[in-house]
């Protein structure tokens, strides 16, 4: 049975075949890869920040740290190479950040446009082999003698047709994972890119929680002491 069907796509079954196969075996390797990917959720960010907290001010402590979390991969092994260069000033840690998040960007993103264009180009493989199928029927019709049947037409329109529907049925998964995995690994980078910022300005003393407040902060409901330096002036004048 599976002979049959890929008999029935022609002179384009082999390349399809090749196509189907690079591009499952490329969307598996991204998906291990992101079920792989160290978890960035609440929970581990906070015992992170607080770590950095407590040796922030201390060089022992980073060091000892630093060697911890060169041990780990993703955002452990960001921060370590942030804790590496902390005796230089916030700029240079900057740069050195943004080098190692385009490194993990282009690793996650890696593959992705690889699948994209099987995705584009299946559908072409599909669509030239239904033209190929259409011209080897209509010679078959041209060397028929007699009266041409609907059976002669159903079965050569039904081979070249089934060739463009392998072809979509391999471009539908290509393109949505693509699509899908490249929002997954911009997710994943913009919770990276916080992090490191975050961490960056924990070296450099600023004391805030995991949303960005100032620790031990409080609303003040005091007037502005711009306005009040107006509203005394007003009042002046007015005497």
């Amino acid at each position: 049975m599976l002979a049959d069907q890929i008999s029935s796509l022609g002179v384009m079954a082999w390349p399809l075949l090749a196509v189907s196969c690079i591009g499952f075996a490329m969307i598996l390797e991204r998906l291990i890869t992101y079920a792989m990917l160290p978890s960035l959720g609440k929970k581990s960010l906070k015992a992170l920040y607080l770590e950095i907290k407590q040796c922030a001010h201390c060089n022992s402590s980073q060091k000892q740290l630093c060697n911890n979390l060169c041990k780990n991969r993703g955002i452990r092994q960001g921060i370590a190479i942030l804790l590496s260069h902390n005796a230089c000033n916030k700029e240079v840690r900057e740069e050195v950040a943004g080098l190692w998040l385009l490194k993990q960007k282009q690793a996650l993103h890696a593959w992705l446009k690889p699948i994209m264009l099987i995705g584009i180009l299946s559908p072409m493989l599909g669509l030239l082999g239904t033209v190929l199928g259409l011209i080897n029927m209509f010679q078959g019709i041209a060397s028929i003698a007699g009266p041409v049947t609907p059976d002669v037409l159903a079965g050569g329109l039904w081979e070249a047709m089934y060739t463009t529907a392998f072809g979509l049925i391999v471009a539908i998964p290509a393109l949505t994972a693509a699509h899908g995995l490249g929002i997954w690994a911009n997710q994943y980078i913009g919770k990276l890119e916080f992090a490191m910022n975050h961490v960056n300005l924990l070296l450099e003393g600023l004391k805030m929680n995991d949303d960005g407040l100032a620790e031990g902060s409080e609303v003040s409901h005091k007037p502005c002491s711009k306005a009040s330096g107006i509203q005394e002036t007003n009042e002046a004048v007015l005497a």
